[in-house]
């Protein structure tokens, strides 16, 4: 019998939480009339996410000849929706980086953000209107992947360094070794932070997209895509 998202919560013990600035900032981005304004009062409450911003907006890729000193030449200079990618981004990775930070999570998290970048690239490439969706989603499909080196730093992390010197499929493997896997694990997270249908349809079938509720499959498609790139 399939284990259930309750039942893999209940394995799991607590879940995390998700911290408040990174669920106004999900918030924010599924608002079609999210403003400049919101975006910046946001990101001041968080010196972390501002000092990204000014990185990001001084980089070589912008060719600035000024330097970028402010919030509001930042989002000025990268444009509403990149800046708003950058502080998701930025958000998100607090997730991925709980706790001691090794090469493991690393990994996950750069592999996160490869994925997020390209189906998002794929979504505009092909004139599907959910670009940024398509981003979000792809920092968050293997967030369970992340929780499960949290819970079980030493079992997962042995599992995730097997599969990453001799490969096999993955989610056998864990399912043999715990009961679920990371997508479910990923699924349950999602469920118990309330958030959209379509990112936790993303986490748990980023794998096998045909599986997901019809109104899902393009989001899921476009993740998977990423994620074979990656």
């Amino acid at each position: 019998m399939p284990i259930s998202p309750h039942d893999v919560i209940q394995n799991l013990g607590e879940l995390p939480p998700l911290p408040e600035v990174a669920t106004r900032v999900i918030r924010i981005s599924a608002e079609s009339s999210a403003s400049t304004e919101q975006l910046q009062d946001l990101v001041r409450t968080d010196q972390a996410l501002s000092s990204q911003l000014l990185k990001v907006a001084n980089s070589a890729m912008f060719g600035r000849v000024r330097e970028v000193t402010t919030l509001t030449q930042a989002i000025l200079t990268l444009g509403f929706s990149t800046a708003r990618s950058v502080v998701l981004a930025a958000s998100v990775k607090n997730l991925f980086t709980r706790g001691p930070v090794g090469l493991q999570e690393r990994i996950l998290w750069e592999h996160a953000l490869v994925v997020a970048l390209t189906g998002s690239a794929f979504s505009r490439a092909m004139r599907f209107p959910i670009a940024e969706e398509a981003f979000l989603a792809g920092l968050m499909h293997d967030i369970g992947k992340s929780v499960m080196v949290l819970k079980f730093p030493e079992s997962y992390g042995a599992l995730l360094r097997r599969l990453q010197e001799e490969g096999g499929d993955g989610l056998s493997m864990e399912l043999d070794a715990f009961g679920f896997d990371h997508a479910m694990v990923g699924e349950a997270l999602l469920a118990s932070w309330n958030l959209a249908e379509g990112l936790e349809a993303v986490a748990r079938w980023h794998h096998d997209p045909l599986q997901a509720r019809v109104e899902h499959q393009r989001l899921v498609a476009l993740v998977a895509l990423g994620n074979q790139m990656a």
